[in-house]
């Protein structure tokens, strides 16, 4: 029976691998920061061990690491320190070499990652922009430099972006006032994925790593929509009407300097929409983001206040 280790395990990817990892007869190590909060006892529930710690917490690590055959390593961005990312994967890593029994790695980083080898050519437009890639891309480095049979999976736009407290990164009005305000085009269509899809494509890599072996998966999921066809989503499950408003270049050049996730509004529109073909040979089904607000209808509404 294998036994994988699962890094922040408590987040929607992790928990959706670890579930259907023990659903196939693995064994899941989660490495969780709270061992008792409701996420990770939830996990525990389903069958997974759980390690106290996260990944720069080597000696968490390492216990977690023994007899452990594959990793889903995701690791979380530090603004105030570039070179987290890179200290994790090298730290999950290292213990995975001490191990002796890894064979396989997948790591989750970010759509657009393997846009630019040298993420500082963006710098002086969009610096957070520039420090978040490049620090997922050193990532993607360490894991092809390891020696483990790896896959890296690229996800696009999370779904739970519209689940609180995500949106107050991205659209900091929208809890409030129900209006979402973007400095998108009108014609912009943001691709909608669910975590837990991506938790479908981790779960069969690890358990089928040569089949994937080597491959570098950009997950977009089944549907790229508008904010006008967003917005009439969201005003569905939530019951009330969502509005969009969409910045004039002058209101987005004020939005950028406190607001640092408008980078990416800016920028997203200027760069091709990357379809991965492969991904249609694997046979995997997408969550529809209409199926996604009816899963998570009590979230959703409670994001807004129309529940508590």
């Amino acid at each position: 029976m294998p036994k994988f280790l699962i890094t922040t395990a408590t987040g929607r990817q992790g928990t959706s691998t670890t579930r259907l990892l023990l659903a196939k007869g693995a064994e899941v190590n989660a490495l969780v920061r709270n061992p008792t909060s409701a996420a990770s006892l939830a996990l525990q529930s389903m069958g997974a061990t759980l390690f106290k710690g996260d990944s720069n917490d080597i000696p968490a690590v390492t216990a977690a690491m023994q007899g452990v055959n594959g990793i889903f390593l995701s690791t979380i961005p530090n603004f105030t320190d570039p070179a987290s990312e890179t200290h994790q994967a090298e730290n999950v890593l290292a213990a995975a070499h001490a191990a002796g029994t890894v064979t396989s790695v997948v790591v989750s980083t970010a759509w657009y990652t393997n846009l630019h080898e040298d993420w500082s050519v963006v710098e002086a437009d969009f610096p957070v922009l520039s420090q978040f890639y490049a620090s997922k891309s050193g990532v993607e480095r360490i894991v092809r430099a390891a020696g483990f049979t790896y896959t890296i999976i690229r996800p696009g736009s999370l779904m739970r972006n519209w689940i609180a407290p995500v949106p107050a990164y991205h659209f900091p009005e929208y809890m409030s006032s129900h209006q979402i305000t973007v400095s998108y085009p009108r014609d912009f269509r943001m691709d909608q994925l669910d975590a837990a899809d991506v938790g479908q494509v981790a779960a069969a890599v690890l358990l089928e790593p040569p089949h994937f072996a080597g491959a570098e998966l950009t997950l977009l999921g089944p549907e790229a929509l508008t904010f006008d066809e967003i917005v009439a989503h969201l005003s569905e499950a939530i019951g009330e009407k969502v509005t969009v408003k969409y910045r004039t270049a002058e209101e987005t050049a004020e939005a950028r300097k406190t607001v640092s996730t408008v980078d990416m509004q800016v920028w997203s529109p200027t760069v091709p929409r990357v379809e991965d073909a492969k991904l249609a040979e694997y046979g995997f089904h997408w969550t529809t983001f209409k199926e996604f607000l009816e899963r998570e209808k009590t979230a959703i509404r409670k994001t807004v206040g129309v529940e508590v």
